[in-house]
């Protein structure tokens, strides 16, 4: 099952998600299964970030970027022991596995699509650890952001995953189809909100976490999506790298990832260009209004010279209004020195 547009009402989901904890179907995103001794450390040598020395139990997010240094996807890795779990976007598990296999020759690895053999619950919000200590009787406090542990719900087993939203707390339940429905029912049976599709994405916007498709995707590079946090600029090589490293170094990244603000009348919809003195400067890639005060809000590029905290830039052709910029996030924070 995926999540429906809404359970009972968005704006009581919303607030739930960002103020207390709600309980969110993300069966969506893609879920692979990587067997063999060779994992960790061909990851390592295609993606951004250093996975190799993960031990059983730890993760971390990383890039799978292109030659011309553009996202592939942003992924999460986490050592289950057993074999490796790759959390990528929805929709992407085959790309990802395809472009594995493309840089697989000698390796003992064998990636599998587990997508459609397992469930993912996220359970989210400032109460979510208290909540999930409750029902699992083990707390989750020792977890660093993408480790994992084995835990109990219902009597059903689960693997717990944290994975921040953003600033909002956040753990991922990966879990058998058919432990899906008691862990599902125990946790709203415990007074937790379902939350639906369209509140879930209204809290991505707010909270400025990059979408596939959006604000990721092969035209856009991990430092202009604000991914930086997510790149390990002293490990070594990887596909892209050097790319990357020479716009790091040389501050050549054009452009920038911004949340918007908009005016509660305005007409704006994602494709929409962004401008500065009639000249185009951006544009929007999401909107989403704010259920729970109506503010309207977006996601967009903006180019280096007009992207600063502040600044207000037109909307392009008759649409009336402004855009405002309100932050210039980093999703896993500022990287490394």
């Amino acid at each position: 099952m995926t999540a429906p547009a809404v359970y009972t009402d968005a704006t009581a989901e919303f607030r739930a998600a960002t103020e207390t904890v709600a309980l969110y179907d993300n069966s969506d995103a893609g879920r692979l299964k990587a067997v063999g001794t060779d994992a960790l450390d061909l990851l390592n040598r295609l993606s951004t970030n250093k996975v190799v020395d993960l031990q059983p139990g730890q993760g971390a997010p990383t890039i799978l970027t292109t030659d011309r240094g553009r996202i592939l996807d942003l992924i999460g890795v986490v050592n289950l022991g057993d074999y490796t779990l790759l959390l990528t976007s929805p929709g992407q598990q085959q790309a990802v596995n395809d472009w594995l296999d493309k840089y697989t020759i000698m390796e003992d690895l064998e990636v599998s699509d587990i997508t459609a053999e397992t469930a993912l619950l996220t359970l989210c919000g400032p109460d979510a650890e208290e909540s999930l200590s409750d029902a699992a009787g083990t707390s989750p406090a020792q977890l660093l952001p993408y480790h994992s542990l084995a835990a109990s719900i219902a009597g059903q087993e689960v693997n717990v995953i944290r994975r921040p939203l953003g600033q909002l707390p956040s753990f991922d339940l990966l879990l058998a189809p058919e432990s899906q429905p008691p862990v599902w029912d125990c946790l709203t049976a415990a007074g937790i909100t379902p939350l639906g599709a369209e509140a879930f994405e209204s809290a991505r916007v707010s909270l400025a976490i990059p979408r596939h498709g959006s604000e990721m995707g092969d035209a856009f590079n991990p430092l202009e999506a604000g991914l930086i946090g997510s790149i390990d600029f002293h490990k070594g090589c990887y596909i892209g790298q050097e790319v990357i490293a020479r716009l790091d170094t040389y501050q050549k990244v054009q452009k920038r990832l911004a949340l918007l603000r908009f005016p509660d009348d305005a007409k704006v919809s994602a494709g929409d260009s962004l401008e500065r003195d009639g000249q185009a400067v951006g544009a929007i890639t999401s909107v989403s209004r704010n259920p729970a005060d109506g503010q309207l809000v977006g996601l967009g590029y903006v180019r280096n010279a007009a992207a600063k905290v502040g600044e207000r830039l037109g909307l392009a052709g008759d649409a009336p209004g402004w855009a405002e910029i309100q932050d210039l996030p980093q999703l896993f924070g500022p990287g490394q020195d």
